[in-house]
């Protein structure tokens, strides 16, 4: 009998397929089963992800295929209501963000997480970029001090995809107001104050500006979201899909009592920190790659 986990794949004929690479590297894995609505696409999709099985209908495939754990790449709306079905047959899940639509949602994934015996976890990417995982260590060690404020932003202009290539998003991203997508943001900074976490909220945006091919008015734009943190501390994001302007999705800052952190605000700029400890005195910043020798984790080199 086989030790590896066997996998099924929603959504195989789109996101879901992207996991391939993950699954092929971790070499104790196997997909075993996929699952997508576009039953025209199905059969290429197993067999290029290398599955026994394919199904149309997902519930199918967690009652009749034998699963450990199930992938979750569909668009944002099916994501809690999918990742409970499993979490209800005691299937693990990893889930694509955001793991919710509403706090309605996210209260019933709590409890079906709390009462299973599958894992979940969702699939927040942007924890493992290699900035982010070096300023994750420096924190751990203490060069930061006590971090108490931190910015991230998700500027994304996706009013095309919206509308032509991804339509859902149009309805769940850009079409609700507030921070709909704030997970890239918020995920890095929560690793930076650990043991820390969001205890409320208040967001606010600078009001609508656009409307899509059919004149209807998008979301306002730059929703701005302030945390207050169980310790004291402050978190600020900012999200905007819909402004006219260059990307910049991976913006972020730290300030802790002993450093703080800058990303590169475009395309070559610097992600520069200062730490008191190893910079030589306060006007001076320090690359962050110049410390990636010392403090970025095996799992990166």
């Amino acid at each position: 009998m086989s030790s590896k986990l066997h996998l099924g794949i929603v959504g195989a004929c789109g996101r879901g397929a992207s996991f391939k690479a993950a699954c092929d590297a971790m070499g104790d894995v196997v997909v075993h089963a996929v699952c997508d609505i576009h039953e025209e696409g199905l059969a290429a999709a197993r067999e290029r992800l290398g599955a026994k099985e394919q199904y149309t209908d997902y519930e199918t495939m967690l009652d009749k295929s034998q699963l450990d754990a199930v992938i979750i790449g569909t668009p944002m709306q099916h994501h809690a209501p999918m990742a409970i079905a499993a979490l209800g047959r005691n299937i693990s899940v990893l889930s694509e963000v955001t793991a919710a639509v509403s706090i309605e949602e996210s209260i019933r994934m709590v409890k079906a997480a709390r009462a299973s015996r599958g894992i979940y976890m969702m699939a927040e990417n942007y924890t493992y970029m290699r900035p982010n995982v070096i300023v994750r260590e420096l924190v751990k060690r203490g060069l930061f001090g006590k971090p108490y404020y931190a910015e991230g932003e998700y500027i994304h202009e996706l009013k095309h995809m919206n509308e032509y290539q991804t339509p859902w998003r149009r309805t769940w991203q850009t079409g609700v107001e507030g921070v709909t997508y704030g997970t890239h943001s918020l995920g890095p900074i929560l690793q930076w104050m650990p043991g820390d976490r969001v205890v409320r909220v208040a967001c606010e945006a600078a009001g609508s500006h656009h409307t899509d091919n059919l004149g209807k008015p998008y979301c306002q734009a730059c929703s701005t979201m302030l945390c207050k943190m169980a310790s004291g501390g402050l978190v600020k994001i900012r999200v905007d899909m819909v402004s006219d302007r260059p990307h910049n999705m991976v913006n972020y800052q730290l300030q802790g009592s002993d450093g703080c952190y800058e990303s590169g605000r475009g395309r070559g700029e610097t992600n520069r920190v200062w730490l008191r400890d190893r910079s030589p005195d306060m006007k001076s910043w320090l690359d962050i790659e110049t410390l990636a020798d010392e403090f970025l984790p095996d799992f990166w080199k």
